[in-house]
């Protein structure tokens, strides 16, 4: 039987930081703050039709090469090499750093993680992230800062607001604030350096995180949205595509022919053919095949781009 679209069920996941917007929007109750919800990973449960109940990981086999599309598979081989989330933030987070994949396949290939470069998109909110450093430092005096707590008049802050989009590459010093809501999607890694943690009891990742940190400024780029037929393209790298879709009655949405599409909705309410799609929930598409929407809502969608099609984009939507 080929599958051509896959149902996937969220898993809320708690955090020290979290906020409380997650949790209300789903009806859950949860003594402990909720930060994030994993909207698209490797361990997603199948929500409905013939592999409801399997764990994505388990029917990859089954769904194939040709699913998951060339793009994706001739770099990943059979699995799904994105990760994708709602944060919810209440307090600050760690300010971390991750490694590039060449980092995470020569130090840290006992892991079987690639890097980890990740993009922002923020749903609700507004307030200030860490985005690198305010002026070059030397690797010994970042360690010094970091150890003795002046780390933070290092850090460069910016104010984002409701519908930025912000790319974060691999070895970005960074970190979330406060009153933000937001959809993550980012590279399938669990590899992160906490640099520094505001006094909580959490371990740092120095070393690590020396070696892979850019230690001079990394201004934000300003991409600007470039409308394409019935789409927004928001970003392109290497790692991922982010587009941005508005559904007002009907719509019909392809896969690339090359890559699955991950479809999140964020706005709104939709019908597909097996049901309905409210807040967070994410379709998992196969390559080159179709799916029709109808309803009223905002979604995002991710794809691994091809090395051909990615000279396609701009540099009004690319980073490094």
């Amino acid at each position: 039987m080929k599958h051509t679209v896959v149902d996937l069920e969220a898993k809320p996941v708690q955090r020290v930081w979290g906020g409380t917007r997650i949790a209300e929007r789903l009806g859950l109750q949860s003594k402990d703050p909720i930060g994030e919800l994993w909207l698209a990973y490797d361990q997603n449960r199948i929500r409905s039709g013939p592999l409801a109940g399997k764990t994505l990981v388990e029917v990859l086999p089954e769904l194939g090469a040709d699913f998951i599309g060339q793009a994706a598979y001739s770099k990943y081989g059979l699995e799904l090499p994105l990760l994708v989330k709602f944060l919810d933030t209440a307090e600050w987070l760690s300010v971390q750093v991750h490694p590039d994949d060449a980092y995470a396949h020569s130090v840290e290939a006992a892991s079987g993680f690639h890097g980890k470069t990740e993009a922002w998109y923020i749903l609700e909110g507004e307030g200030e992230i860490i985005y690198g450093l305010r002026e070059p430092l030397e690797r010994q005096s970042l360690a010094q800062a970091a150890q003795d707590g002046t780390l933070w008049d290092w850090l460069w802050r910016e104010w984002v607001t409701s519908e930025q989009v912000i790319p974060v590459p691999a070895g970005t010093i960074h970190a979330l604030g406060p009153g933000l809501l937001l959809y993550e999607v980012q590279q399938r890694s669990d590899l992160t350096y906490r640099l520094y943690d505001y006094g909580r009891p959490r371990e740092l990742h120095l070393e690590k995180g020396l070696d892979v940190a850019k230690l001079e400024p990394t201004p934000l780029p300003h991409l600007t949205p470039l409308p394409a037929h019935h789409k927004e393209i928001l970003l392109a790298c290497e790692a991922f595509v982010l587009e941005r879709y508005n559904l007002r009655g009907r719509l019909t949405l392809r896969a690339p022919e090359d890559s699955f599409l991950l479809l999140t909705l964020v706005v709104g309410g939709a019908e597909w053919l097996e049901g309905s799609l409210a807040w967070g929930d994410t379709l998992l598409v196969g390559a080159g095949e179709a799916i029709e929407l109808t309803g009223q809502a905002r979604l995002l969608g991710t794809f691994v781009p091809s090395v051909d099609w990615l000279d396609w984009y701009p540099n009004s939507v690319r980073f490094v």
